[in-house]
């Protein structure tokens, strides 16, 4: 399993921070030829400008954390980061709209799928529909769109990828490792279809846009669920043998898949957790049950985690003598960087450790960890109440923490 320092996650794109990045990753060189028409050459320009306008934030990103030294100048450099993230998405997406009537004038042509493919990833909603439909219509056959499906999970905000995926399960002359990696890929686009459409309008709002609203509320929720999880257990009863990235298979991460829709949904009792702290002393998650508990897994050198377990400390110091509590999980695969990023940040919470594994193994793998921070937000009685950051977080708190209170007849 592969984890990534999350800061900001739009629809199909991830824009990837890390606090002590020394260099902005490289713009690969272009795949086309040059004597290409001008067309052509119109979307090899805009695909350039958006990577060096994402190089260059990242390289910004990168100096001012390494001088921001208080925690007051770090929380300026956040809010600084969100908004540069927002103006950056917006510049994306004028880009990719501005491409549209050169990607319908040339949709058929071979030449033409690396402006569907930048559309896709960095347009409005409507957009990538269009884009990724074009996509679907003429490039099936192209082996980049079948790993793109097979790997190209996305984040569950988009309605053009499950029709491809359906459309390339159709050939019946597939090899069998790749129709088992479209099988894994569907199933896992149907859970996030699912739990984006969960999400409320609010949330949606902040996290994509509101033009994804009407999108999500025409999901059949139920359905998707029940699909997905029956994909998931098929590949399970098969046991298939099949690598999905180099150290997890796809039976080892349908398991994990299924036992998380089963297990750590919305709603769902949260699993103990037994372990150890940095201290290596015992603890269990159910030794908070009574309290409103944030279980907050996140690793050094990550700065929304950093961002997201000084909100939290704030939140502990806010409720103090209430039922509330925060409990770290730390992934960290040294010990020392796990003891130095909460002695650092002057996080006092109890805090697992999970091991020299990473997302590899233990509580992490457990919880199906995959992105920094993951936050759950589970409630007196041991529910998961939430697992998403958002304007709804800290009202959630508060009203989670009353009814905590309640329950105890205070």
């Amino acid at each position: 399993m592969k984890c990534t320092l999350f800061v900001a996650v739009f629809c199909g794109t991830s824009f990837v921070f890390n606090s002590v990045l020394a260099d902005p990753p490289k713009t690969p060189a272009s795949s086309l030829p040059r004597d290409q028409p001008e067309w052509v050459a119109e979307i090899e320009a805009a695909i350039k400008a958006q990577k060096d306008r994402q190089q260059k934030l990242f390289a910004e990103f990168a100096e001012k954390w390494g001088k921001a030294k208080s925690e007051t100048e770090q929380d300026a450099l956040e809010k600084w980061r969100h908004e540069a993230v927002h103006e950056l998405r917006k510049a994306d997406r004028t880009a990719a709209h501005s491409l549209m009537s050169l990607l319908r004038k040339h949709a058929d042509d071979p030449k033409v799928y690396m402006g569907l493919a930048f559309a896709t990833m960095h347009g409005g909603s409507d957009d990538r529909e269009e884009a990724g439909a074009l996509m679907g219509k003429y490039h099936l056959s192209n082996p980049i769109v079948l790993k793109w499906a097979q790997f190209g999970r996305g984040d569950g905000c988009d309605d053009f990828r499950e029709p491809i995926i359906r459309d390339l399960l159709a050939d019946k002359e597939m090899a069998v490792k790749d129709r088992t990696l479209l099988q894994f890929s569907l199933a896992q686009y149907l859970k996030h279809k699912a739990e984006v459409a969960r999400m409320s309008d609010r949330s949606i709002t902040w996290q994509y846009g509101s033009d994804y609203i009407a999108k999500f509320r025409k999901r059949d929720v139920a359905k998707l669920e029940a699909e997905a999880l029956e994909i998931f257990d098929q590949l399970i009863a098969k046991k298939v043998p099949d690598e999905l990235h180099p150290g997890s298979s796809i039976l080892e991460s349908a398991k994990t898949e299924a036992y998380e829709m089963r297990h750590l949904a919305v709603g769902k009792k949260a699993p103990e957790i037994v372990g150890e702290d940095l201290d290596g002393k015992p603890m269990k998650l159910s030794d908070y049950r009574g309290k409103v508990v944030v279980l907050d897994f996140g690793v050094r050198r990550c700065s929304p985690c950093i961002t997201f377990g000084r909100h939290l400390r704030k939140l502990i110091d806010q409720y103090a003598g209430r039922p509330f509590a925060g409990v770290g999980v730390n992934i960290d695969k040294d010990l020392k960087d796990a003891k130095a990023f909460v002695e650092e940040n002057k996080f006092t919470w109890p805090t697992f450790w999970n091991g020299p594994t990473g997302c590899d193994g233990g509580i992490a793998k457990d919880w199906n960890v995959q992105g920094f921070p993951t936050v759950y937000v589970i409630d007196h009685a041991g529910v998961i109440r939430s697992k998403a950051r958002g304007p709804e977080f800290d009202p959630l708190i508060e009203e989670l923490v009353k009814k905590a209170e309640a329950a105890a007849g205070k």
